[in-house]
């Protein structure tokens, strides 16, 4: 057994009104039932995806107080724990945080690792919707390669796959 990523358990909170992007993610309609082959198997591996849709595009928000919850043992037990870590020191050049060096890892830090991968989370569910919204016609596959191919310096060259979540 590998050693635990937080020392602490916390709570990861993500808005309950984006809830159906999540759903479009992990193949299912709007009344939760399976529609297909997921991009993500677990809400876990779509909030990971739309915290780095947060990260790429600068898109950060308040989670609100209607909201869904996730124990960060849930992404211990998924191995993507690191990823809320990783997330958010790719973030760290932005100046609106305070802890700015190695601190961040640890244990005191941690419910700051957990707040802002909730913002940039937020965001990037809020940023798939709104592309979602743009093209109701298209799966969010189809959406989701569209803006990898419309992200500025990349080619036509063939896109790699999402990560296996």
């Amino acid at each position: 057994m590998s050693a635990r990523t937080f020392k602490k358990e916390r709570t990861v909170y993500w808005p309950a009104e984006l809830e159906h992007v999540v759903d479009a993610l992990t193949g299912k309609n709007a009344r939760g039932v399976a529609t297909g082959s997921p991009m993500y198997k677990f809400n876990t591996g779509a909030i990971v995806f739309a915290a780095t849709v947060g990260l790429k595009y600068q898109c950060k928000r308040e989670v609100g107080s209607d909201k869904k919850e996730i124990n960060t043992s849930t992404f211990e037990s998924h191995d993507l724990a690191t990823h809320l870590f990783l997330i958010v020191m790719l973030g760290l050049d932005k100046p609106d945080l305070e802890v700015l060096d190695v601190d961040i890892l640890r244990e005191e830090q941690e419910e700051l690792i957990v707040r802002e991968f909730e913002q940039y989370a937020a965001g990037g569910l809020e940023y798939l919707n709104a592309e979602f919204d743009k093209h109701p016609n298209q799966s969010p596959e189809v959406v989701i390669e569209r803006m990898c191919r419309d992200t500025p310096g990349t080619s036509d060259a063939v896109l790699p796959e999402l990560p296996d979540i």
